[in-house]
């Protein structure tokens, strides 16, 4: 054989070499594939086969695959066909299934407004370069019955107002309170620049407060001209008597006298710097007070001036020192 022929042999050999080759990769990446595809189970189901018109329904597609599987869900925008809308779809829910194995699911929501049994096509899905199908489902779509043949009418209704609800004009209410609100007191303040701007000389006179023993001595002479005592009434003449004392006691001393029992009262006392004649006095008139409104004494008239000159005298004993020098002051600025 020359060399031409060899050289041509050979050329044919490496051409067939190469051609087996190629075949062989293509075959096993054709097993390779249909044994994952093979691995992947797709699942359609549908929650009612039969709606009426505008009602909805659920679609459920269902893939078990490999974790290592790749496949993509087939996509609807509006219609799965001519009569079904799609409504909403869900996200992916993964569920792991152990030994590698997955299932990944998503939910379509669906209806329809023209009457008809509608086999919807198997849902495609994608793996890898193949395309899988699923089972195919049906949806029967019925209408309403319309009595055409009737020949009673009825008028359209009238408008339905709504029942009052407070909750809808809260906020509105309110505005209209707060508005009124600040016109008022605009206008009480209005008032009040104008009264001061037509009246400049007038000056409002606030009778001051007077001291604890003041008040207390006044509250005194008032007692004594009400005669309570010469009339009879000798509980209401020392209930009023011990009142007058406590309320001084209080101010004075910052004693809460007003709850106190006269014992308590006298042991309170005590710890202040006060002599010992001040305390006598008072015990004095408190003593012969529960004595007349708890075991209805009756004393006779020396006793009840005996009582009033006691409590005065415990007033007169027990005033504070910067209070006489305030007072004093106060008179003399007067009398100038």
């Amino acid at each position: 054989m020359n060399e031409a022929g060899k050289l041509w042999i050979t050329k044919y050999l490496y051409l067939m070499k190469f051609k087996l080759k190629t075949a062989a990769i293509l075959l096993f990446s054709v097993c390779t594939f249909g044994a994952n595809a093979q691995d992947v189970k797709i699942d359609a189901s549908i929650d009612s086969v039969a709606i009426m018109i505008g009602e909805q329904t659920g679609i459920h597609l269902e893939v078990t695959q490999n974790k290592n599987d790749v496949v993509r869900f087939p996509v609807f925008k509006d219609t799965i066909m001519k009569g079904i809308e799609v409504l909403g779809a869900s996200p992916y829910d993964t569920i792991d299934l152990g030994n590698n194995k997955i299932t990944v699911k998503q939910d379509l929501l669906v209806t329809s407004f023209d009457s008809a049994l509608y086999y919807l096509p198997p849902f495609e899905f994608i793996v890898g370069n193949d395309t899988l199908h699923s089972n195919q489902v049906a949806l029967k779509v019925g209408t309403y019955q319309v009595d055409t043949e009737s020949k009673e009418f009825y008028d359209i209704k009238g408008i339905k107002n709504a029942p009052f609800v407070f909750d809808d004009y809260y906020w509105e209410v309110m505005g209209v309170l707060f508005f009124l609100f600040i016109i008022v007191w605009s206008l009480y303040f209005y008032k009040r620049w104008k009264y001061r701007k037509d009246h400049p000389n007038e000056i409002e006179h606030i009778a001051p407060k007077l001291p604890p023993h003041l008040e207390a001595m006044k509250a005194l002479e008032d007692l004594v001209d009400k005669k309570l005592w010469q009339k009879g009434m000798d509980k209401e003449y020392y209930t009023a008597l011990t009142d007058i004392l406590r309320v001084y006691i209080l101010e004075r001393f910052d004693i809460y006298a007003l709850e106190m029992t006269s014992s308590e009262i006298l042991q309170a006392i005590k710890n202040k710097e006060i002599t010992k004649s001040s305390i006598s006095s008072l015990k004095q008139v408190l003593d012969l007070a529960d004595y007349v409104k708890f075991a209805k004494m009756k004393p006779i008239a020396d006793e009840n001036e005996l009582s009033i000159a006691n409590a005065k005298m415990f007033i007169s004993q027990t005033v504070e020192v910067e209070t006489i020098d305030t007072v004093d002051a106060a008179n003399k600025d007067q009398e100038a």
